[in-house]
């Protein structure tokens, strides 16, 4: 069944809801234990709105069908890109900047294929009336950190002696990765079964595939941040860091996703 306005209206709202009531309960409970996460729910909280927004805007439809306001997502997009470039921009200015030319251009042409690549799933998604899967595509990422940090401290090094990348993310575990990406595409699974006309097997494999993408992503931005000697790109997102503090689990897996997505629904682009 194809998911309509009604879904999307609903997620939008329990996510909001959920969010709002963690970013309250720790400022209410739990502020001076768990400050830094504290700082992480609010800057979601915000974040989430600007998203949903735009989102919201950019798929309302006038009485003709048309889609006029489908620039406000890819507004959206461009100032993150904008962002995302400054903050690579300045950290790689510093003195280590001549050793690690190659790295830097690489990531920022990743970065930015990842830009385009949203600006061009909104559009394929509007097209093909599948508003959801831009949504999917997102939090399916985006639930893998979460599923990683809580099976991570849950099984950290209790079957695995070894890190996953010590010399890069010293705090990432082998458990976390492997339970973590798997718990992630169980809820992304349903997610896509609620925004998306795809079969579970087919949400299940597309998250699995954006967990493990994510995890290759954020260690790449790692090690990134490792060359330059920072411990974030920047400080827009208090919690986060920087735009590309947040977006890093993004940058392999979306363009792939939009890659396949395009070639299997064929549009106007094509």
């Amino acid at each position: 069944m194809m998911p309509n306005l009604a879904s999307d209206q609903q997620f939008i709202v329990t996510i909001l809801t959920i969010n709002f009531l963690v970013w309250q309960g720790l400022r209410l409970f739990f502020y001076q234990k768990l400050s830094t996460v504290y700082l992480i729910a609010r800057s979601w909280w915000w974040l989430l709105v600007v998203l949903f927004f735009c989102y919201l805007g950019s798929q309302w439809q006038d009485v003709t069908g048309n889609y006029p306001y489908n620039w406000v997502l890819d507004g959206l997009f461009i100032l993150i890109g904008v962002q995302g470039g400054f903050e690579m921009f300045r950290v790689s200015r510093n003195r280590l900047a001549k050793k690690h030319t190659l790295f830097t251009v690489m990531l920022t042409v990743l970065f930015f294929t990842l830009i385009l690549s949203l600006i061009l799933l909104n559009h394929l998604t509007l097209f093909h009336h599948q508003h959801g899967v831009i949504l999917f595509v997102l939090f399916a990422s985006q639930f893998n950190d979460i599923a990683q940090y809580i099976c991570g401290k849950a099984l950290g090094q209790r079957l695995f002696k070894q890190k996953l990348a010590p010399t890069i993310s010293p705090n990432k575990t082998i458990e976390g990765a492997v339970f973590g990406s798997f718990l992630s595409s169980l809820l992304a699974a349903l997610l896509g079964l609620w925004l998306t006309p795809f079969g579970v097997a087919v949400c299940f494999g597309v998250a699995y595939v954006l967990a493990v993408t994510g995890i290759c992503g954020d260690l790449l931005v790692s090690a990134f941040k490792r060359r330059y000697q920072v411990k974030d790109m920047g400080a827009l997102l208090p919690g986060h860091g920087g735009i590309l503090d947040r977006v890093d689990s993004l940058l392999i897996g979306v363009p792939l996703f939009t890659l396949i997505y395009w070639q299997a629904y064929p549009s106007v682009f094509s």
